[in-house]
């Protein structure tokens, strides 16, 4: 029945509970998928994982920064579509 209902739209927030820009994001949850949903700084609606491919933070703590969601962790940022954006640079290592 799932596979059925992924095929089609399903309400899952009011565009009002995510109207500002670079807001915190939203937890939802629909048959059982933990999401968050933001809205970027361009105006773009996202709705995401909740956890982060890292270290499997929730996303929900992050900051909604720059076109993004950054990971209160280790600082990977996704954008609206859930892709990873931006990581942190490491130090170079000294040889």
């Amino acid at each position: 029945m799932g596979d059925l209902f992924r095929r089609y739209w399903i309400p899952a927030l009011h565009v009002s509970e995510i109207a500002e820009r670079d807001g915190p994001p939203v937890r939802v949850q629909i048959m059982g998928e933990k999401l968050v949903a933001f809205r970027d700084s361009e105006g773009r609606i996202g709705v995401i994982d909740e956890f982060c491919a890292h270290r499997g933070v929730s996303l929900w703590f992050g900051r909604n920064e720059e076109c993004g969601l950054r990971c209160p962790y280790h600082g990977w940022k996704y954008d609206v579509t859930g892709q990873c954006v931006d990581l942190p640079r490491s130090p170079a290592s000294r040889g």
